[in-house]
């Protein structure tokens, strides 16, 4: 499930609410200014000023959104919007409250829940990275050996007709650990093969071993299969 319906749950199941939190801190959410965004120091830096909200009560909050969509239903018209990830986000404003999603499926964070919940994340060292940020990740050519993932993964796209080419490739999220990544120049359903190939690399991968996958057509897949040879090229005709 994405962001918008773990949250619908949530609100109706009380035992799916950590569930939700947990995603949420480890999304991307996007917030409106009320000025253009400024960058600095090569995009390193950012200036925002975020727009704030108050309701017929006198209730001063933060709106924020799951999603540009919900954002675009809230406002009605063209507004400055950026995104961040959610955990970034609670650390700039901890000192106020704020809505996710109002005026919809929407969940009120107080100032005091906000600080709790930034107290847990760093307790379980979960990093503030968002895919928003692109100068956090890197990418390197594997620095172990990845020998039954490859043949793992070869065979799986030996059967599949709309795999063109595969990379792996060790993805660094700021300070983490590198995770595998397997980036896919494929046509067709990425959630149907993506499936398919964790189940059949959850066979052979190690306890330790990470994975993730990605599309090259994203800005992102062909950032990290840039210089990189594919392991797996197809060597059949496509018919279709």
């Amino acid at each position: 499930m994405n962001l918008e319906e773990l949250l619908q749950v949530a609100m109706t199941d009380i035992s799916k609410r950590g569930i939700f939190l947990q995603a949420l801190i480890r999304s991307d959410i996007f917030v409106i200014c009320r000025n253009p965004v400024q960058f600095e120091n090569n995009r390193s830096q950012v200036q925002l000023e975020l727009m704030t909200v108050q309701n017929q009560d006198g209730y001063v909050f933060i709106p924020f959104f799951t999603s540009h969509k919900v954002l675009s239903q809230f406002v009605k018209r063209y507004v400055e919007c950026y995104k961040l990830n959610c955990l970034r986000f609670f650390n700039l404003i901890q000192d106020m409250n704020a809505v996710l999603n109002p005026n919809s499926y929407g969940k009120e964070f107080h100032s005091v829940e906000i600080k709790a919940i930034l107290r847990i994340a760093r307790n379980l060292h979960v990093k503030a990275i968002s895919y928003n940020e692109l100068e956090n990740i890197s990418y390197r050519e594997p620095q172990r050996s990845l020998v039954h993932i490859r043949q793992s993964a070869s065979k799986f796209f030996s059967t599949q007709p709309n795999v063109d080419r595969a990379f792996i490739v060790e993805m660094i999220k700021g300070s983490e650990k590198p995770q595998i990544l397997i980036v896919i120049d494929m046509l067709g359903n990425t959630r149907k093969l993506f499936t398919g190939l964790a189940r059949h690399l959850s066979k052979i991968k190690k306890s330790n071993e990470h994975l993730y996958f990605l599309s090259y057509e994203q800005e992102l897949g062909k950032k990290a299969a840039n210089q990189i040879q594919p392991f797996y090229v197809r060597t059949t005709k496509r018919y279709f």
